[in-house]
Order: C-alpha cells, then sequence, then structure tokens
C-alpha cells in the first residue's frame, strides 16, 4: 500500500460539475498458487454527464458465464433511465423499471461468479496516494475469508446514474453497505483489490482519468442495432441462478 503522504499535485477533476472524459481501469487476476498476475485486460469508460459507455466489456463475467451471447459493451442512459447491453451483431437489449430488479435479483442468485456478496459495514481507513489519486479505503470482510478493499475518490464527480441505483443495491440486490453511498456522490473508484485469506485474487485499478469533451456519437446506441425487452432473458437467468 502507497504512503498516505501527498504530493501537491495529486491528480483531481478541474472542470465544475459532473465529470466528462475517459477512466481507463486495468483489471488484473492473479494466481493463488504464485501471486502473480495471469492475466490483465484494460477497461475504457467513457463518462457524460447523463451517460456512460463501457465499450469493451468481459460480459461473461459479469453473469458468471450466463451472459446473452454476443454481448461484448454496455451503455448506461441516466437520461432515459435505462441501459443497454449489445456486441457486434444486431441484437441489443435494453433494461429499464422491472427488467433492473429482475437483474439485480439474478446478480445476487448469482452472487457475482460465486463471491459472497452480503457484507457488513466496512472498516475505513486513509487517505492513501494510489498512483496521485487521493482516495479512501473501505474494506469489507466476506465469507470464506474473503476480503474486499476498495478505494474511493472524491475528488472526481462521475454521475453513475442506475449503477448507484436501488435495483442493484437495495432490496433483492446486492448488499454492499454504504457502496451505493459513494457512488451516488460521484465518488470515483481508484482500486479494488479481492483476496482469499493472504492471496489476492483480483485487482482493478485506475490507471487514467482524462478530461475531454466526448463525442455523443460514443455515447449512442450504435445504428442499425435491434432494441430487445430483456424480460424474458432475465426470467430464465434469475430462474437458472436459483435453481428454479
Amino acid at each position: 500500500m502507497e504512503s498516505n503522504g501527498f504530493a501537491e499535485d495529486y491528480q483531481a477533476q478541474k472542470g465544475e460539475g459532473h465529470f466528462e472524459g475517459s477512466l481507463r481501469y486495468v483489471v488484473s487476476r492473479y494466481s493463488v498458487r504464485t501471486g502473480k498476475a495471469v492475466e490483465r485486460k484494460q477497461i475504457d469508460v467513457l463518462v457524460t454527464e447523463d451517460r456512460l459507455s463501457v465499450p469493451s466489456l468481459d460480459i461473461a463475467d459479469v453473469f458468471a458465464n450466463n451472459a446473452p451471447p454476443g454481448v461484448s459493451a454496455a451503455l448506461f442512459r441516466h437520461d432515459a433511465d435505462d441501459f443497454i447491453l449489445y456486441g457486434d451483431d444486431v441484437d441489443a437489449y435494453r433494461f429499464r423499471g422491472y427488467d433492473k430488479i429482475l437483474l439485480g435479483m439474478a446478480f445476487k442468485a448469482l452472487a457475482l461468479s460465486g463471491a459472497p456478496v452480503d457484507m457488513n459495514t466496512p472498516e475505513k481507513s486513509g487517505p492513501y496516494a494510489l498512483r496521485n489519486f487521493r482516495a479512501n479505503l473501505s474494506r469489507y470482510l466476506g465469507q470464506a475469508g474473503l476480503r474486499y478493499d476498495m478505494y474511493f475518490s472524491s475528488d472526481y464527480n462521475v454521475n453513475w446514474g442506475s449503477l448507484a441505483d436501488s435495483w442493484l443495491f437495495g432490496s433483492g440486490g446486492l448488499k454492499v453497505p454504504e457502496l451505493d453511498d459513494s457512488l451516488k456522490r460521484g465518488e470515483v473508484p481508484v482500486r479494488i483489490e479481492v483476496y482469499r485469506n493472504a492471496s489476492r485474487l483480483l485487482s482493478i485499478n485506475l490507471m487514467a482519468a482524462e478530461e475531454y469533451t466526448v463525442s455523443r456519437a460514443l455515447v449512442e446506441v450504435p445504428a442499425q442495432k435491434i432494441l430487445h425487452s430483456s424480460t424474458g432473458l432475465l426470467r430464465q437467468l434469475a430462474a437458472e441462478a436459483m435453481g428454479l
């Protein structure tokens, strides 16, 4: 863990209001036996005041290998109160209203690829300097020796939209105390690490936060996509996840 001493030039949002630009993350998975990274992926998140796009996403990880076929990108439209999952083919799945509640239930049943997700109030410390980002740590202790370290920076104000809504963290969804509050405040995850006992399993690190005007075309549903309601798909997913 880096020192909690700060340089004067730690990174922070320059513009007023909501952040606009890109957040670049690197996701690393580690060998329990050797402790070395066995897989690294880059994920870019495009952010505007009313939309958020993840143009390249390993959706199979999110859905515990039960993802809709061909899905590789996500678009969160805060101004339309929905989000869209799509891939290279013409099909796209729209989540809104009851669809999002069903997805929250499915996430809870799937337990995000088998990891326990109902956790108690976190232990807090900080601030720390992580790659010149100032961040505070919330440490969650899970079941079976799992530990989740989540570092958030309040020096940015991102509109996370439905990612902070009750469908995901409320009744029927995941129970991770205070995480939704951090997202609603617009805080940015700087580092998330998952440990089982002394072994690190996963880390997600913010590598860069760049402010610029994002082209509207980059946060639109791609042309010629056919939007499908996700209700039927989610009923099936939730039933499979709960063994019904």
